[in-house]
């Protein structure tokens, strides 16, 4: 019942913010009410697209379905000053439920109408609070965002279902069959931003050239004096919470592992100048889990601060708190950045507001960045520590190691280059059960773990060459090479590591006057383990051509490509592309795009096969 009235109470907070906001904007004068009358016609822009694919297979079992349908649309209404952006997915395209994923409609709609600093989500939306409380959900519902002037204070509001209902089929015949049971889910949260100093120009974490577009130096902006705050703070308070619905399926037998779970988020973030060089970004969040709903005994005992919400919350004895901790502090001297950083993620720590959280790790990092000879160099560096296993109740613990360095070169207009570097070293220490089973203290056996050293080097190379621009040509040349060792070492005994190698290079010239474009490329793959060499390689060639002052597009590709095993061809594939475009009245878009795959193999382990996949478009832009 708390659960309910909370998202009453939250939903009519949201409503009386938007109407009061709406309020707020009512013309004050009669030449505003003027002008509001006088955009009173109605336009609309953006644009629908349907395709249509087509499939089929041979030698090999279809990956998808024969025909599948995608109709999307974005389309904005505006009149009276106000913007009402309308988005929509329809498909028929049905998707395996071996990958899990969350159960929510691919058919999709939704629209986020804005008027000055008011904007308002309905239907299928997403919303990003941060990464440890709401981030990025996709949810069936309403939100507001508001952000009065002066711009001092910013309010977000959102309330929906983060998930559907699936009851259990029976009748399903496998795994594969059945997709993932899953209780109704209802997500609501409000993220509370203050600017000390109204909006200003966003802080940008990457450094700042001290020379202007003529090449001197710029004149350091003053800050203002007198004054605690800068125009760079921020604070934010965030509450977010989901809540599973029990009644909304039937109970699945015993053999379904699937509870119905109860969350509450508390987050506080900020962002603080120190002086004029050091700046403070940090985060602390808070997420209270109930993995059961259905067990009712109340958690008295525990005390934190979630029982401050217990008028809204409701804590069990299934209630399991978890924190989170990040916070940098970066040094600006002008022509390098130097900043040190800390993260720490309690093990298990999640939400229901989120598919993925990283959690059980301690990071631990020192950064460098400048830029040099008028931004023709720049350098970054960063070196760090990482461990999981925070609470040594796991049997291997991972600690890491990592150094990373970037340098980007443009010694002219025509010539960029950049390299790259990184050093991974991990420590695993693994402890039988035996051992745990059999330790008298703390300290027994501390000599006995089996450890496990991890080292995996990374280099990589880019460089883009301009070799031809004139007004009649052009032609650039692009060259990648990445390179990748790793090594593993046990109780002072090399283990055998393994070695990637990657080329890849591609000329491209056009023709201007043609209008047209080739590029021809080249992919040369090859890993290297104990006992095992595997490579692949082989050419690709585009060719780009417009007719009719561009109203038709052609666009034909072909590659070739051969793997080899310990020097023995296993098979080769050959892979065609062509593609038809024709625009009409600069609004509508026919296409036609077609790719034929075809792989011979040389083993008995693996079927020669064919595809081929036809995508029949259509696109309306006003």
């Amino acid at each position: 019942m708390k659960h309910i009235q909370l998202k009453i109470y939250l939903t009519l907070l949201c409503l009386m913010g938007a109407l009061g906001a709406f309020a707020q904007q009512i013309p004050q004068s009669v030449e505003e009410a003027k002008n509001i009358v006088k955009d009173r016609k109605l336009r609309i822009s953006g644009g629908v697209n349907a395709s249509q694919i087509f499939y089929g297979a041979n030698g090999i079992e279809s990956r998808r379905n024969p025909y599948a349908y995608f109709l999307t649309g974005n389309i904005n209404f505006s009149m009276f000053q106000m913007s009402i952006p309308l988005t929509f997915t329809f498909t028929n395209q049905v998707f395996n439920y071996n990958y899990q994923l969350p159960t929510f409609d691919f058919n999709q709609f939704g629209i986020q109408p804005s008027w000055k600093w008011i904007k308002i989500y309905a239907g299928y939306n997403t919303m990003s609070f941060s990464p440890y409380t709401l981030n990025g959900a996709l949810f069936l519902g309403g939100g507001v965002e508001l952000t009065p002037p002066p711009g001092k204070v910013k309010i977000e509001a959102m309330y929906g279902r983060l998930r559907k209902p699936q009851a259990f089929d029976p009748l399903a015949d496998n795994t594969a069959e059945q997709a993932p049971f899953a209780y109704r889910r209802m997500g609501y949260g409000t993220k509370i931003t203050w600017k000390p100093k109204g909006t200003a120009s966003q802080h940008q974490s990457g450094i700042e050239s001290q020379f202007n577009k003529d090449g001197g130096n710029k004149k350091q902006k003053k800050g203002s004096k007198g004054s605690f705050f800068s125009e760079q703070d921020q604070f934010e308070f965030i509450v977010f919470g989901a809540h599973d619905d029990p009644g909304s399926v039937p109970p699945p037998p015993d053999s379904v592992d699937v509870k119905p779970e109860d969350n509450l988020v508390l987050s506080l973030r900020l962002i603080k100048s120190i002086g004029k060089r050091l700046t403070l970004r940090a985060e602390v969040a808070g997420s209270a889990l109930t993995q059961d709903t259905r067990i009712e005994t109340k958690d008295e005992e525990v005390k934190n601060l979630f029982f401050l919400t217990d008028g809204a919350y409701t804590r069990r004895t299934s209630t399991a708190y978890y924190n989170a901790y990040k916070g940098d502090l970066t040094y600006n001297a002008g022509i390098f950045n130097i900043g040190v950083g800390y993260e720490r993620v309690d093990p298990e720590y999640r939400t229901l507001g989120g598919y993925y959280f990283n959690n059980d790790l301690e990071n631990m990092t020192v950064n460098f960045s400048t830029q040099l000879f008028r931004n023709r160099l720049s350098i970054a560096t960063n070196v760090g520590t990482q461990r999981n296993n925070l609470n040594n109740d796991q049997l291997a613990t991972l600690r890491r190691v990592s150094a990373a360095v970037n340098v980007n070169v443009v010694p002219s207009p025509a010539v960029n280059v950049n390299l790259s570097y990184s050093n991974f070293q991990s420590l695993t220490q693994v402890r039988s059960q035996f051992e745990q089973i059999n330790q008298l203290t703390a300290f027994d056996n501390l000599g006995d773990s089996l450890n496990l050293t991890q080292i995996a080097q990374n280099a990589n190379l880019n460089a883009n060459f301009n070799l031809v621009a004139t007004a009649q040509q052009q032609q650039a040349l692009n060259v990648n090479v990445a390179y990748q060792q790793a090594d593993n070492e046990q109780g002072g005994t090399t283990l055998p590591g393994t070695t990637f190698y990657q080329l890849t290079s591609a000329y491209n010239i056009a023709w201007t006057k043609l209008e047209m474009s080739a590029s021809l490329a080249f992919n040369y793959n090859q890993n290297i383990a104990e006992s095992l060499d595997t490579r692949m390689l082989g050419p690709t060639l585009t060719l780009n051509k417009s007719l009719f002052k561009r109203q038709l597009t052609l666009v034909v590709s072909a590659s070739f490509n051969q793997a080899f095993t310990n020097g023995a061809q296993t098979n080769q594939v050959m892979n065609g592309r062509l593609g038809i475009g024709y625009t009409v009245m600069q609004k509508h878009r026919f296409s036609f795009n077609a790719i034929y795959l075809n792989q011979e193999t040389q083993t008995e382990q693996t079927s020669a096969f064919s595809e081929f996949t036809g995508t029949l478009n259509y696109s309306y832009s006003f």
